[in-house]
């Protein structure tokens, strides 16, 4: 069988191309498999990648003043470059099935299935207006102008896709319920939670008697870390620091973060690039993890951390929420809640006895989510579906 991935990211490359990384390795052992990804340079594999290159209009239009604050555009301009580039790739190599990332494959979708392929659409978020109705409502409470929702263009091609999609592959339980919600059949949707490298992600000693709340992702509207300063300021937790790695995306939250650093001494902001760092360095002298996200279709940051023995505290819009086990190796609140998220943080850092048995308990149950494991969800689903024979067991 011939397997053709697409996702218009490098591979291994942040959260997307980790992804993308994770579903090449699990897919690998079950057929011919070629990726597709952008970028200027193939990453070494044990199979065929093809980098496709970056679209040369959606970074030219960031630069023109006028139209800075149309991120849409840019993100829609660069999937149609990455989607045109893959379905002309496709008219003269068929495959059997194709699994693309959701808003970058329409076009393939369509090459492949009109030569007789089987379409599986490979969401990484939740449906994706459920996505776009929660980050509309961040943009409305920041008063934020820069246009972070999805171009219309963007959701029809997204819906397109999945009209066409034989089966759609989500991260989390929690994803899989945003398509049902939105009218879906819960058979047309299967979840394949992803799997963390506990060898590279372990615990360490923490050297330091700070109880030190981790954030760690894009400063994006959807993340929701207003909600995470305003629980960790709440809390008053004596001796206590939040530490914030990641970039901002957006005028107004770019605001926000220069006017909480400025005021608040103990909340500070470092940047860390984890494909080439070691994270340990950064997990290691945290005492928890909080994913406050508004939406999320997993927030793989989450299992990381847990292997690394922090106990984590997640939202009930956050896909994670599958591996949180609330009360035993982390928590799990409800979107935007501040009082629910500073009471646990309180809780965490007056117990220290409990917080580390739930961080012992986080890096047991982290280690349940392996390559194998994972191989072995897509294996079920080839089974399910009658396409091959594993070739492992």
């Amino acid at each position: 069988m011939k397997i053709t991935l697409t996702c218009n990211t490098g591979l291994g490359t942040g959260g997307q191309g980790v992804c993308l990384e994770n579903a090449a390795l699990g897919l690998h052992k079950l057929g011919d498999i070629t990726v597709f990804c952008s970028g200027l340079t193939t990453p070494k594999t044990d199979f065929p990648v093809y980098s496709v290159g970056n679209s040369p209009w959606s970074k030219r239009l960031l630069n023109i003043p006028i139209l800075r604050r149309r991120n849409d555009l840019a993100v829609l301009i660069s999937d149609l470059y990455f989607d045109q580039q893959v379905s002309n790739k496709l008219k003269s190599s068929p495959c059997d099935l194709i699994m693309g990332v959701a808003g970058q494959t329409d076009l393939a979708f369509k090459v492949a299935k009109s030569q007789g392929a089987t379409a599986w659409l490979y969401c990484l978020n939740n449906y994706l207006p459920f996505m776009q109705q929660q980050i509309q409502q961040e943009l409305d409470f920041l008063s934020d102008s820069t246009v972070a929702t999805m171009n219309p263009k963007m959701l029809q091609r997204f819906a397109s896709e999945c009209e066409q999609a034989d089966l759609i592959i989500v991260l989390s339980q929690v994803a899989k319920q945003t398509f049902v919600q939105a009218g879906f059949t819960p058979q047309k949707i299967k979840v394949i939670t992803p799997f963390v490298d506990t060898n590279r992600f372990h615990p360490t000693l923490k050297t330091d008697q700070v109880f030190r709340v981790l954030y760690v992702g894009t400063i994006e509207p959807r993340k929701g870390l207003p909600y995470l300063v305003q629980a960790f300021l709440k809390a008053n937790i004596p001796n206590s620091e939040l530490l914030i790695i990641g970039g901002v995306s957006t005028r107004g939250l770019k605001k926000f973060m220069a006017e909480t650093l400025s005021e608040n001494t103990n909340i500070k902001q470092e940047f860390w690039n984890f494909n080439q760092d070691d994270p340990t360095r950064v997990f290691g002298k945290s005492s928890v993890l909080v994913l406050p996200s508004v939406e999320d279709g997993f927030g793989l940051v989450a299992l990381e951390a847990m292997a690394c023995g922090l106990p984590v505290i997640v939202t009930s819009n956050c896909g994670a929420a599958d591996v949180v086990n609330h009360g035993a190796n982390g928590f799990i609140a409800p979107p935007r809640d501040v009082a629910s998220m500073a009471k646990q943080l309180r809780f965490l850092a007056e117990n220290e006895a409990i917080r580390t048995t739930m961080g012992e308990v986080a890096r047991i149950d982290s280690q349940k989510y392996h390559q194998a494991a994972y191989q072995q969800q897509f294996s079920t689903i080839f089974a399910e579906k009658g396409l091959i024979t594993p070739l492992f067991t």
